[in-house]
């Protein structure tokens, strides 16, 4: 019962740090639309269309980075599994003459069996996440130049262009008040569960700010996309997000991926299968690094193995730990790792309107993951 409570406390703790992660992110948007090195551009539907769509690849795989972060692991193989599991899909496609489908769900049963392989090394054996994705981070990214003879694979089959095309404006609408209602109406019911149950109450400013973070990424998403319908890799990387939401609040699972980043030991005295939580944390990550690799194959129509998915590792971790989970485990958000996520890719995408060197734009991301991981220690102490 403690180590539930302790759970609980874990990704609540996060609450304070979304809504000042939203803020920070608000006043990005509004200093970049003024600065004008930015010429007037950034806040205009085109550009925040090209944002989002940017930002939808590397939301897939922070969301599968969020898991296994939270059980103190990590996965320094996703840029290379993006480059295999988008090279599998490519030469199904392209020289066995294998649908789209088939493709897409052979290259998520390799993406689940490298994520087996991860949990089964880490969970089982006990050898640190950190080496064994180190092996995978070199190992895949080989085996995808093999598979390919060194060589890009394009293009992709047509039926690659419904992943790289767009939903209709009705279904737009319809998907984002859905979301948006279904939000609100879990927020109050939480509020009143709270209540009702003798916990500490939501405060009513908490719950009203929720509730407008909510309405203003919903207002921002109708505004960007409600007259040219949603690219169908920001509805697939929003439904990632939301499935990742439910999965660490609302289940058994979720709950035990918190007790096990909190203490491990713990958690296994309690009853906590922690080897088989390890492995489905692995093979969950496993299937979104593949997804994204096909999000991304389809989305520049093809595969360079040499670099598909180059420093996608990195640049997942810098959106995690920007969004407030912890490195040390057992804290955090998928909400947390959205807004990070958004954070990123807004310095990334001001970063290039404001024509500043590719180079020095790693040097600022590097330092940005410095600050990250020195604030999210502080908290943690």
């Amino acid at each position: 019962m403690t180590l539930e409570r302790s759970a609980q406390t874990s990704r609540r703790s996060g609450d304070p740090g979304i809504t000042w992660l939203a803020i920070v992110l608000a006043a990005l948007w509004a200093i970049l639309a003024v600065i004008p090195g930015t010429r007037g551009v950034f806040l205009t539907q085109a550009n925040l269309a090209t944002l989002l769509v940017q930002s939808s690849i590397l939301m897939v795989v922070a969301v599968g980075m969020t898991l296994v972060i939270l059980i103190r692991g990590i996965d320094l193989s996703v840029g290379a599994g993006v480059a295999l599991t988008g090279t599998v899909a490519a030469m199904l496609q392209l020289h066995l003459g294998a649908s789209a489908p088939v493709a897409i769900l052979a290259a998520l049963a390799v993406g689940a069996l490298l994520g087996a392989w991860h949990g089964l090394w880490s969970g089982w054996i006990g050898v640190p996440s950190f080496i064994v994705t180190l092996a995978g981070f070199k190992a895949y990214r080989g085996a995808a130049l093999v598979l390919s003879g060194a060589k890009g694979l394009s293009p992709m089959s047509d039926g690659f262009e419904t992943l790289a095309g767009s939903i209709s404006t009705c279904a737009t609408y319809a998907a984002v008040l859905g979301v948006l209602a279904l939000a609100i109406a879990l927020a109050l019911r939480d509020a009143h569960r709270r209540k009702r149950l003798g916990l500490a109450p939501t405060s009513s400013r908490a719950l009203a700010m929720k509730i407008a973070i909510q309405l203003a990424l919903a207002i921002t998403v109708l505004a960007v996309f409600g007259d040219r319908g949603m690219p169908v890799l920001v509805v697939i990387a929003g439904a990632v997000a939301v499935a990742g939401v439910f999965v660490t609040r609302r289940t058994r699972f979720g709950r035990h991926l918190y007790a096990i980043g909190g203490n491990p030991h713990a958690a296994r005295l309690s009853g906590i299968a922690v080897e088989r939580t390890t492995l489905g944390a692995f093979v969950i990550v496993g299937v979104l690094t593949a997804l994204a690799g096909v999000m991304l194959a389809a989305r520049v129509n093809g595969v360079t193995p040499g670099s598909q998915g180059n420093l996608l590792e990195l640049d997942a971790v810098t959106a995690v730990v920007i969004g407030g989970t912890s490195l040390a485990g057992g804290r955090g958000s998928v909400v947390g790792t959205v807004l990070g996520t958004l954070v990123f890719s807004t310095l990334a995408n001001g970063m290039n309107h404001l024509r500043v060197d590719s180079n020095l734009q790693l040097i600022f991301t590097g330092l940005v993951l410095l600050v990250a991981v020195g604030l999210s220690k502080g908290k943690r102490s």
